[in-house]
């Protein structure tokens, strides 16, 4: 328990930032008085955009009948001065004191919850996942000290290139203004079997040659598939020999060794994490992706969800609404985007109904794709017909595009099937539309 006089500090102080009144529940202050008052005075702030003066706090009091606080004792509550305070040192007495308080509070309610609950085999996953869960929304505060930007501030303008880094493709990295973007979401959108697993392994591909780290999660091929992809894509080695060739550890090893030595140290880290199909939600993704970074020592830039329509989705696990459930899913995948500062692409699975009279996808035309319309920074269109299947090509479409490059534009790219290679056509132009 702090001393009245550090508590009284708090109380004001919390009452004079916003981002900590949001973050600061009444439960908070030790004092029962304070605690009561606090959660007048936040009510107050909020709807007034001011804290309660003395007087305003007294006629609270004395209209809602509340007994056991004075005059006297509301007025020794504001016997202070917050000038007389360092603001950065009090900044940080605040910001401290509300982790502390919250990390007990989330500590008791997970305490109180696993002290009352019977745990057995039977149920044990989904008391580990409540428990989880229990103890995140009491931790979920939102400390930012990010104030903004000023727009009357030369340095605002910069515009935010520092962010962006090439996808290994040219046509995307016009349409996506210099290339893939941290804090952003990509989705390609394509038929089932026509090959989006093996465009988010070029993706995977493309972002450690580039020198970024990179997470490729995958809910429907298992791990090692996706590392033979990988492999025969990075090590030159035919998919129809990689089988046979990679249970040879020495001639693996030494591929690998050579890989490094050729990308003179600029290749970045390649993860692969299976889940079993729609038994993890995004939450679950996000806990992996951080404890891995952590255990590592190191930032991932690109995290690749191979694909969101088996995803789980952990606010309404049961619901049988498609648009709602890829939407929430795709809401939750830009959210961790934006807060660990990552570039998170997918997969969304389509059928034919969602093509137009020319061949292309249709937004307006896939349910599951409109409701990520809202979402996305960029979705691009993967289509292969019988034709361009014979000619191993594909047509990569800009559906939806939220930056500066072409929005309604098309571009042809040839595929090796040999080695999982998809390769930008430099003899065709971009179609722009």
């Amino acid at each position: 328990m702090l001393p009245v006089e550090q508590e009284k500090l708090i109380y004001h102080a919390v009452l004079n930032n916003i981002d900590y009144l949001n973050n600061c529940k009444p439960e908070f202050f030790d004092l029962p008085n304070y605690s009561l008052l606090f959660k007048i005075a936040k009510k107050f702030t909020i709807r007034y955009s001011n804290p309660p003066t003395p007087e305003q706090l007294k006629n609270i009091v004395k209209i809602n009948n509340i007994e056991g606080i004075t005059d006297d004792f509301i007025d020794i509550l504001y016997d202070i001065d917050l000038n007389l305070y360092d603001a950065e040192w009090l900044n940080n007495v605040l910001h401290a004191w509300i982790e502390i308080k919250t990390l007990n509070k989330s500590a008791e309610a997970l305490y109180s919850y696993l002290k009352t609950t019977q745990i057995t085999i039977e149920n044990a996953h989904n008391v580990f996942e409540n428990a989880l869960d229990i103890f995140n929304k009491g931790v979920n505060i939102t400390l930012d000290d990010n104030i903004g930007l000023d727009f009357f501030n030369a340095n605002s303008h910069i515009q935010i290139k520092a962010n962006t880094f090439p996808t290994g493709y040219k046509y995307l990295d016009i349409v996506l203004g210099g290339g893939w973007s941290l804090k952003n979401f990509y989705v390609f959108a394509g038929e089932t079997k026509i090959g989006k697993s093996i465009w988010l392994s070029n993706i995977a591909v493309n972002a450690i040659k580039n020198g970024n780290n990179c997470i490729y999660i995958s809910f429907e091929m298992q791990d090692r598939y996706v590392i033979k992809r990988l492999g025969s894509n990075l090590l030159n080695i035919p998919i129809s020999e990689y089988n046979d060739i990679s249970n040879d550890v020495d001639y693996m090893k030494k591929k690998i060794e050579l890989l490094n030595a050729n990308s003179m140290d600029i290749m970045g880290k390649l993860w692969v994490k299976e889940f079993p199909t729609s038994s993890a939600s995004v939450k679950d993704i996000e806990r992996y992706v951080i404890k891995l970074e952590d255990k590592l020592g190191i930032k991932f830039k690109v995290i690749i969800v191979d694909y969101i329509n088996i995803v789980s989705n952990w606010r309404n696990p049961n619901s049988e609404n498609t648009y709602f459930k890829i939407k929430q899913i795709a809401e939750d995948l830009r959210a961790i985007a934006v807060r660990n500062n990552w570039a998170v692409i997918t997969a969304t699975q389509v059928n034919r109904s969602g093509y137009g009279a020319k061949g292309e996808l249709s937004l307006t035309n896939i349910a599951e794709s409109l409701g990520l319309g809202h979402t996305v920074d960029w979705m691009g269109g993967i289509i292969q017909d019988i034709l361009m299947y014979t000619n191993k090509e594909y047509m990569l479409q800009t559906m939806l595009n939220r930056n500066e490059g072409y929005k309604n534009s098309k571009k042809k790219f040839k595929v090796n099937y040999d080695y999982m290679r998809i390769i930008e056509d430099e003899l065709s132009d971009i179609i722009i539309e």
